[in-house]
């Protein structure tokens, strides 16, 4: 039974792609590199994010480039809004008593600031955190959750690998950065359209991890 759920932000909780694709080409044009079309950048970016970058801006500092990135970041976070069914799921989540957890690579200034407006009651939050999957382990130790009834909802391979590592059950949504094929690529046990779909076969199975499903059944 799923009594612990560790969430991601971006493109899981908030649509945040727009802003971050923004801000991210305004990077590529200060470090005297081409800009990415929307489908370009979903097709390459990748986490770690310094890893990212150390694959597209070669020889560019990191400390440089999260300088040009917050700068145009500070106006683009504000048209960031929270993804449909989001904040229902959440609510579903408390009222079954579920532990929830953000675990995100988010940067702590980006986050206070997009909480303040969009506002989930986690039990606790992990952000900065640049390798999930080195992290997660940590985390269950921490928070004595057992494997068994946790799961990490995300929308990136990257989410779906820290599920594997933990040894968690993992749940990939379409709402954000990665695609149907990247996200089966990583094997996740369940892939859905969106938190409302999530949402309804947890009610359907009782909050028992149903069997490995697509969203199309």
């Amino acid at each position: 039974m799923i009594r612990n759920v560790l969430f991601d932000w971006s493109g899981t909780l908030v649509n945040d792609l727009p802003a971050v694709w923004r801000a991210t080409n305004y990077t590529f044009t200060q470090s005297g590199y081409p800009e990415m079309s929307l489908e370009e950048f979903r097709a390459e970016f990748s986490l770690p994010f310094d890893e990212f970058y150390e694959r597209v801006t070669p020889g560019v500092p990191l400390e440089q480039l999260e300088e040009w990135y917050k700068l145009s970041f500070a106006d683009e976070q504000k048209t960031i809004e929270l993804l449909p069914f989001a904040q229902e799921f959440f609510s579903f989540c408390k009222s079954k008593h579920l532990r929830t957890f953000l675990l995100s690579t988010i940067h702590p200034d980006h986050y206070r600031e997009q909480s303040a407006r969009i506002a989930f009651d986690f039990d606790h939050a992990y952000v900065r955190v640049m390798d999930k999957r080195v992290r997660i382990a940590q985390i269950l130790k921490e928070q004595n959750l057992l494997a068994e009834e946790t799961m990490f909802i995300g929308d990136m391979q990257h989410d779906v690998e820290t599920a594997h590592a933990g040894g968690i059950h993992s749940c990939a949504v379409l709402t954000g950065y990665n695609s149907r094929e990247q996200l089966e690529a990583a094997e996740p046990e369940l892939i859905v359209e969106h938190l409302g779909e999530l949402g309804r076969i947890l009610k359907e199975s009782g909050m028992e991890w149903p069997a490995p499903v697509s969203a199309n059944g």
